[in-house]
Parts: C-alpha cells; structure tokens; sequence
C-alpha cells in the first residue's frame, strides 16, 4: 500500500457543539468536491463521532481545538482528527473501519479513521478538481509600482469608523 497523499484538505475548529454542524458542512463541500458523494453519509457520522468525543472531552470553559483533516491516500479515505486533550479516551472502531491513535507533534495526538474508497477505487482514480491560482479582486498595477490608496475614501472610511466608537 502506497502512503502517497493525493489530496488532502483540513479545518480547525474549537471544540465546542458548534463544530458538529461545521463537520457536516466541510466533509459535504470536500467530498462534493472530490466527487465522492456515495461515501458521505458514512464519512459526515465518523467524522462527527471523532471530533464529538473531543467536545465530549473537553472542558467547556476553556475548549480545546481541534484539526479535522479528510486525506485521500492509497485506496482509502482517511478521517483524521488532532487534539490535545489530556486524558481522553480512545474511540472505538465500527464495523468496516480501521481505527487508531497515534502521538501528533507537540504532544496532542491524531485519531484517525481509514474508510475504503468505493468500488475498488484508489486514490489516483478520484476526479480530483483542477485548482488555480486565485487572483484577487483588486485590480493589480501593470507597472508593478505599489497602489497607493485613495486618501479621500481613506479619510470617509476613519470619519465613519470613528462614528461607531461610540462618540458623538
């Protein structure tokens, strides 16, 4: 089995219930993304059980972060949660799942959770999207000389962020 990564994408959370929902979102945008949607029921409830038992974990009042990352690889889509809650107990594997622990850098640690891509499939095969380099929405100099900002909108802008000061 090759160790090759093919894609991998990830989000930080605080481990909080308002995460559970954020899990949902980002494995639907990812696997929507990867055109991997046949796995998404069984990847959204690993995923939300992993970062879960983190929150379940986790002192309410002052939580813990925690890295959700989904990672293509080999012939296997792999569910990798980090964390550095002291003391948490391991999470048991389902049916059909290769489950395990190991020690993260800087002494948190990555529950991670192995689900076979469909059909046979392997990592090479994903329909992976073409991604390119974002521009952005500001219209960028020819010259190369710096943009200089417009020192009448600069002054609108102070002018109304002093209003929101709360003074009069």
């Amino acid at each position: 089995m090759s160790a090759h990564t093919s894609q991998m994408d990830d989000i930080r959370l605080v481990a909080q219930p308002s995460a559970l929902p954020v899990t949902e979102l980002f494995v639907r945008l990812i696997l929507t993304d990867w055109s991997l949607l046949p796995m998404l029921e069984q990847v959204t409830a690993t995923a939300k059980r992993l970062v879960g038992a983190v929150i379940d974990a986790s002192d309410p009042k002052a939580p813990a972060f925690v890295t959700l990352r989904l990672r293509l690889r080999a012939e296997v889509l792999s569910i990798e949660v980090d964390d550095d809650v002291p003391g948490r107990p391991d999470t048991p594997a389902r049916p059909g799942e290769r489950l395990g622990v190991s020690p993260a850098d800087g002494g948190g640690r990555t529950t991670w959770c192995e689900l076979p891509l469909p059909g046979g499939m392997t990592a090479r095969q994903v329909r992976l999207p073409r991604r390119q380099d974002r521009r952005t929405l500001v219209d960028e100099p020819v010259s190369g000389d710096p943009v200089a900002a417009d020192p009448e909108v600069l002054e609108r802008l102070l002018t109304r962020l002093s209003g929101w000061s709360g003074q009069s």
